[in-house]
């Protein structure tokens, strides 16, 4: 049986797809089976995998009443189910949750982002699925992380250990279909992803 991560995240411009598609390359290239389910009205994810050649990363068609049949059938023929959720729908948040592995919510470095998290953790917690929350698009120069870390653990969340900068090769990959580290393979965002992929591969004990 496979693993089903959920990336959600109730604010937008978090960058949870963005980082979704680039562990899915990342496992991919692993030799691990990956399925992308994109439950996300925008279907950002779902044109990404599009413009991707790559048979390792199967673009599984969903919709929110199946979400959680489709889930379930993804766990037994892949090694990895990789879900983009909205947030806001409360529903299917609290669907997609119960039959999830581990939940990442993608956060900008600011309080307010990290508030607009508390929905994700709060499902997570009533569903007792393992919640994380990553800082993502980290400036370079960045010195509130005690007060922010703080404000995690007040809201109830865990940070993962990795953090993701604001970097070009991100958003600039995912145009055409391919991952920093395909593009960039000696960069720091190739380098943060590989240390994501490993991170969320211990927590899951893959």
């Amino acid at each position: 049986m496979g693993q089903v991560i959920t990336f959600a995240q109730q604010k937008g411009g978090a960058g949870k797809t963005t980082v979704l598609a680039h562990l899915a390359a990342a496992w991919s290239k692993a030799g691990k089976s990956v399925a992308v389910l994109d439950l996300d009205p925008q279907q950002s994810l779902a044109q990404w995998a599009q413009l991707r050649d790559d048979e390792g990363v199967e673009l599984v068609e969903s919709r929110d009443y199946r979400a959680s049949s489709d889930m379930r059938s993804c766990r037994k023929k892949y090694d990895l189910t990789l879900v983009d959720c909205p947030g806001a729908a409360a529903t299917l948040l609290d669907n997609v949750i119960r039959e999830t592995d581990l939940v990442v919510a993608p956060v900008q470095p600011s309080a307010m982002d990290v508030w607009a998290s508390r929905t994700i953790i709060e499902t997570s917690t009533k569903n007792k699925t393992p919640c994380r929350l990553l800082l993502n698009r980290v400036p370079p120069r960045f010195n509130g992380a005690d007060d922010l870390i703080a404000t995690v653990v007040d809201g109830g969340g865990e940070l993962l250990g990795t953090k993701l900068g604001n970097r070009i090769a991100y958003s600039r990959s995912i145009m055409t279909g391919q991952s920093a580290q395909e593009i960039s393979p000696r960069s720091l965002a190739a380098s943060e992803i590989s240390g994501l992929a490993k991170e969320i591969e211990a927590l899951l004990k893959i």
